[in-house]
């Protein structure tokens, strides 16, 4: 019972409960923004991966290029031959998609995995092995080390 002329209108409850109040708090204050970091942790690192897997498709399209505008240059008996490889290792690369679902990521590792298969017969017939011989190398220097689910040692 409240004494005359004290006026406690606390809640004891409520005081005893402020320890568990601020802890309850800080533990979901805590849980947001660990959320918030491991979703832009995330994102961060699917712009990395994103980056690194396409910096290989963005340089083979650019090595398609250049036998495509220089075919010419081939003597006459390799200039069809190598157009039939340019032609399936286009189609290999041009069925690169950006989605990333498990069997677009298997399809990605095949086209790439066949691509590099393309791309050492065709500097075979060119004699042109410069072109890929420190490609990983390079790939490694602008993108950094790659995330690979396939075999290192079956690169090239």
């Amino acid at each position: 019972m409240n004494s005359p002329g004290l006026d406690l209108d606390i809640e004891s409850d409520d005081t005893l409960n402020l320890e568990k109040k601020f802890y309850n708090l800080g533990y979901q204050e805590g849980i947001q923004q660990s959320t918030r970091e491991q979703y832009l942790e995330g994102k961060q690192f699917g712009y990395q991966t994103g980056f690194q897997r396409f910096l290989i498709v963005g340089y083979i399209k650019g090595l398609i290029n250049d036998w495509n505008s220089n075919l010419k240059k081939y003597e006459s008996n390799q200039q069809q031959q190598i157009q039939n490889h340019l032609t399936q290792l286009t189609n290999f690369v041009n069925n690169i998609t950006l989605i990333n679902s498990d069997s677009e990521v298997e399809k990605f590792e095949k086209n790439l995995s066949k691509s590099k298969r393309k791309l050492r017969i065709i500097v075979g017939i060119t004699k042109e092995h410069w072109k890929i011989e420190n490609l990983d190398e390079l790939i490694n220097k602008v993108g950094g080390n790659m995330q690979l689910s396939e075999n290192v040692d079956e690169m090239w």
